[in-house]
């Protein structure tokens, strides 16, 4: 709700390919998200213009971007965006990237001298005229900047209290993870819900990368009446570590029929699609800080797989209205009073 004495107006804009994360947002908040129009030019070139004053305004940008989307051209869009509100001269710029771009890298594969792009991209956007950033569920807790200042959001709230609405009777669950990195975040859910963890890791040589052994390990008791299994982790990517930890875990422990998995993110690559219909696993849950596409949805469909989406605005509606009104955000996935 927009809290009408406040000295600096709420406004929101909505900006990405698909929309309907910021405008389910909109919907909570009340708000109708500011109007903008891009300016094309003959030579391609872009320039995004807003449509509606932003002076001495409290202005919150969402930006969502698609799986296979060409994150390194749409971002020049980002950034001359935020240029364009900045020129308005709003009070206060928080750009919200449900997923961080390029957050990855931070852990995977960074090469000497490669660029950390994850802090360069927010240093990018600070000199555009951003002031604040807000994001969902880091990959790497480490990627969290203080200069631009950045909220990183934990969603582990909210999917914990979605397995809890979700599952009538917890003493079938397990809580997996599908390697030992995930462990530390699952095992936090495990315990949150009080049910056992079962973790497989794989063990790789290092010179070639090839798996040479698979190694599961548990911690509480895997009886016969576990007969669920829900990996969890912050993101999925071409899912095939999840994949293969079910494979190993049914050989371990065949009494376990269901499998399920669920993800903050939906980092999908080109071959998701098919590592899910090929696996065990009959559904997966994850929440929208990516959108998911319909044809993609309905390709899992017809393999008699289903596909859950957990929504964050509730969320993101309240992180705002908490930023806008020097409420504490942290308060939003702990015990205490906002």
């Amino acid at each position: 709700m927009e809290n009408l004495k406040h000295p600096y107006p709420k406004q929101l804009f909505v900006f990405g390919q698909d929309t309907s994360l910021g405008e389910e947002v909109a919907q909570k908040l009340e708000i109708i998200p500011a109007k903008f129009h891009i300016k094309k030019f003959s030579n391609g070139e872009k320039i995004p213009h807003q449509e509606e004053t932003v002076r001495g305004r409290d202005v919150y940008i969402i930006f969502t971007s698609l799986n296979f989307e060409n994150i390194n051209s749409y971002f020049s869009n980002y950034l001359s965006f935020v240029r364009s509100i900045k020129n308005g001269q709003p009070h206060r710029i928080t750009v919200i990237m449900p997923k961080l771009i390029w957050q990855r890298q931070d852990v995977e594969n960074r090469e000497l001298r490669e660029p950390k792009l994850s802090d360069f991209y927010p240093e990018l956007l600070q000199t555009a005229g951003m002031d604040t950033m807000v994001v969902l569920k880091l990959h790497n807790p480490a990627s969290c900047s203080t200069t631009p200042p950045m909220e990183n959001f934990d969603t582990t709230k909210l999917i914990i209290d979605h397995i809890f609405s979700s599952f009538t009777d917890l003493s079938h669950l397990a809580i997996g993870a599908a390697d030992m990195g995930g462990s530390k975040y699952s095992r936090k859910i495990a315990e949150a819900l009080q049910v056992p963890l079962i973790i497989v890791d794989k063990d790789r040589d290092i010179k070639t990368g090839k798996t040479r052994a698979i190694n599961v390990y548990t911690e509480g008791e895997i009886d016969e009446k576990i007969d669920t299994i829900l990996f969890v982790d912050d993101l999925i990517n071409t899912f095939g570590s999840i994949s293969d930890a079910g494979d190993a875990l049914f050989k371990k422990h065949p009494h376990i029929k269901n499998y399920h998995a669920l993800a903050t993110h939906a980092d999908f690559g080109p071959e998701t699609l098919e590592k899910i219909t090929k696996s065990r696993f009959q559904k997966i849950w994850l929440t929208n800080t990516v959108p998911i596409s319909k044809e993609f949805q309905n390709e899992i469909e017809k393999a008699g797989k289903e596909i859950e989406i957990i929504s964050t605005a509730v969320l993101i509606a309240q992180v705002i209205d908490n930023l806008h009104n020097g409420h504490s955000v942290s308060a939003l996935w702990t015990k205490k009073d906002k």
